[in-house]
């Protein structure tokens, strides 16, 4: 039955086949009349994406829907369009099967870091004093995270590392002289509050 539908025409898919073909991307398409999308308000093609060694399930699917954008906006805006769903657990799955893509990912991961400055407050009576340093750098740019709640002081180094944060600043007994440590090296430099951003602005992420 494969044969037959990759050997047949189906007009439908003939002006989609030929835009792949002109793009070399043709022998990573098998036209299948089998794939049913189950939501009505598909009204073209559908279709499904797999991983090219085609042991997992579908990690996409989608397909065109015309009249969509207009049935939820009452007809204010009536434009065709394509869309697709992703399955996350698929994807973890396939990331996990591909050590380059995984790598692609961490490496990703780790130069977006969300978190750049982890807070350790080693001290929960500067907690006050911490959130205002965190809202000042958070004006200066930086990306800041804290532990909500008391924590013991090892956890919250686990919890910088967890974050992708490169630096962690100590708020502790010092202050408000505050410990300032790099966390790949775990090198360590005590640094004055008032002189804190010009640290990091010369500092080495």
């Amino acid at each position: 039955m494969q044969d037959f539908i990759a050997k047949s025409e189906i007009p439908a898919l003939t002006p989609l086949l030929s835009d792949l073909e002109a793009r070399g991307l043709r022998a990573f398409v098998r036209p299948d009349l089998g794939v049913v999308r189950g939501l009505a308000y598909y009204t073209g093609i559908v279709f499904e994406a797999f991983a090219l060694q085609g042991n997992l399930r579908a990690i996409a699917g989608g397909g065109r829907y015309d009249r969509l954008l207009a049935d939820l906006s009452d007809g204010h805006a009536n434009l065709p369009a394509v869309g697709f769903g992703m399955g996350d657990a698929v994807l973890l799955e396939l990331l996990g099967e591909c050590p380059a893509a995984r790598a692609g990912e961490e490496a990703a991961l780790k130069a977006d870091a969300p978190v750049q400055i982890y807070l350790v407050i080693a001290a929960e009576e500067r907690r006050s004093e911490a959130l205002a340093v965190a809202q000042q750098l958070r004006e200066a740019g930086w990306r800041v995270a804290y532990p909500l709640a008391p924590e013991k002081v090892g956890k919250q180094f686990g919890m910088a590392e967890t974050a992708g944060a490169s630096h962690a600043i100590v708020m502790g007994a010092e202050w408000p002289t505050l410990k300032v440590k790099r966390l790949a090296d775990r090198h360590e430099e005590s640094v004055p509050l008032a002189d804190i951003l010009a640290w990091l602005a010369n500092a080495r992420f």
